[in-house]
Parts: C-alpha cells; sequence; structure tokens
C-alpha cells in the first residue's frame, strides 16, 4: 500500500482575531467579517459562491470578498467556495465564534478537475453516531465512485497528486480514537483508492485537503485513466455487507 500525505485543517476561535485558512498554511489577521482572498496577492474576490450543502445554504462574496454565514453551525459541517479560474476549495467547518478568511488559488493549465459535486456512496443505513451523519446532504449512489478523465503527456520530473477536499462519514477504528465516530460496538475499514484499477491508499480519518501521490508507472498518458473510490464495510457484521456511508467533495489532480 503507498503512503498518502494528510492535511488536516481545524479553525481555531479566537476572540479577538480571525483565522486565514489555505490549502496548507494559516496565519492570523484582524478582520470583522468573513472573507474570502486570491492566495497569491491576498485581494478580495467577488463572486466567489460559498455553499454549505447540508444546510441548503447558498450565498456569494460582495466586491470586498465578504460574505456572511447566516445558518447555523454546530457540528463538523463542510462549506465549499467556487469560482471559475480558481481551484476547488472546500473545508470542515465547527462552530464558528469569530470570523474567517479564506485563501483560494488560482488554476494552473495542467489541473485536472475531476468532480466539484457532493458525492455520498454507501448503502444509506448508518447510526447516527456515525461520523458526521447529520451533515449528511444527499442520498448514496452506490458503494463506489468512478469517474473517467484524460491525463496530456507528464515529464519524467513531473508528480501527479489526487487532491480529495473534504471527506466525512468515515468510521475506522482510528476515526473513533480521535473522537470523530462515536459509534461504539463497531467500526469499519476505511474508503480504498484505486487508479486505473490499482490499490494506491486508504483514507482512515476524516478530513480536508487530502492530498495522495499516484506512481508514475500507473499514468496513461494522452489517454483516458480511471479514478475509483470504495466505501468501507462494517467488519462487525457477519450475515450481509454493511458499507460504511461517506460524503466527498471536490475531486482533482495537481500537477507539481
Amino acid at each position: 500500500m503507498k503512503k498518502h500525505i494528510l492535511i488536516l485543517i481545524f479553525i481555531l476561535t479566537l476572540p479577538a482575531c480571525a483565522k486565514t485558512i489555505t490549502g496548507e498554511i494559516s496565519k492570523e489577521l484582524n478582520i470583522d467579517r468573513h472573507q474570502v482572498i486570491d492566495s497569491q496577492n491576498n485581494i478580495p474576490i467577488e463572486g466567489v459562491i460559498i455553499k454549505i450543502p447540508s444546510k441548503n445554504f447558498q450565498t456569494k462574496t460582495r466586491k470586498d470578498g465578504t460574505f456572511d454565514l447566516k445558518t447555523q453551525i454546530n457540528s463538523p459541517t463542510i462549506m465549499t467556495a467556487e469560482k471559475s479560474g480558481y481551484k476547488p476549495y472546500s473545508l470542515t467547518l465547527n462552530e464558528i465564534k469569530s470570523p474567517i478568511q479564506v485563501s483560494i488559488e488560482k488554476t494552473t493549465p495542467k489541473d485536472i478537475i475531476v468532480d466539484t459535486q457532493m458525492i455520498h456512496i454507501g448503502d444509506n443505513s448508518f447510526s447516527p453516531r456515525s461520523a458526521n451523519a447529520d451533515d449528511f446532504s444527499i442520498f448514496s449512489s452506490g458503494p463506489f465512485y468512478s469517474k473517467d478523465f484524460k491525463i496530456n503527456l507528464l515529464k519524467k520530473s513531473e508528480e501527479l497528486f489526487l487532491v480529495i477536499g473534504s471527506i466525512i462519514g468515515i468510521d475506522t477504528h482510528q476515526a473513533q480514537k480521535l473522537g470523530q465516530s462515536k459509534v461504539l460496538t463497531a467500526h469499519s475499514s476505511p474508503p480504498e483508492i484505486f487508479f486505473n484499477g490499482n490499490k494506491i491508499a486508504e483514507i482512515k480519518i476524516n478530513g480536508d485537503n487530502q492530498k495522495i501521490k499516484i506512481p508514475f508507472n500507473l499514468i496513461k498518458h494522452d489517454k483516458n485513466n480511471n479514478l475509483t473510490i470504495k466505501s468501507g464495510k462494517n467488519l462487525f457484521k457477519t450475515t450481509s455487507i454493511d458499507f460504511d456511508d461517506i460524503e466527498f467533495t471536490n475531486i482533482f489532480f495537481e500537477i507539481k
């Protein structure tokens, strides 16, 4: 099994300042409203679509990049930010008591956007104590997700990374130990990631901006490639298969 790189983003509540949230770093600053800025030049971005799918909430940023979250958030909840010309962005929010500043990054010609929709896989049968069960926003499409996409010819010096913007609902033993899953009597195997039919990773905990390096020898250059994500299974169920229900969004590939 190939190792995967995991980056988790947490919002900290501070009484007199906010947090700038990006894919990899955060810094403190003084602002009084939620805001979206360009990661390269820190200029506010107008017209970014902000969504919280589980709350059926949507808004847009103003000319100064600010926006309001007119919905109550008291448990881990996915927020997405969409703007043409920028990479898909999502963040798992907890209770918000101070403004946040989201920093989004422009796309490059080499980025491959696979899917920006919210995706639910599993069997629609899960405990209310399952990780993020209250935040599920759609019904399952089945126990796995599969998508074909084309990759242009890469140089041998270039590396391909799969990015999963946000993923919730994972009920593995590791997720239980972190307090993400409240299920007491069982746990599931982790979701599995397959690239062109080859298993390349497992995702054992919920989080944001999870990156997985794709082995160069598995890439089909200038041809269609396939990404498949399979749901985990309840390891304590013996009479029938019980798939772990999970949701994820913003699937894309970066070339470094």
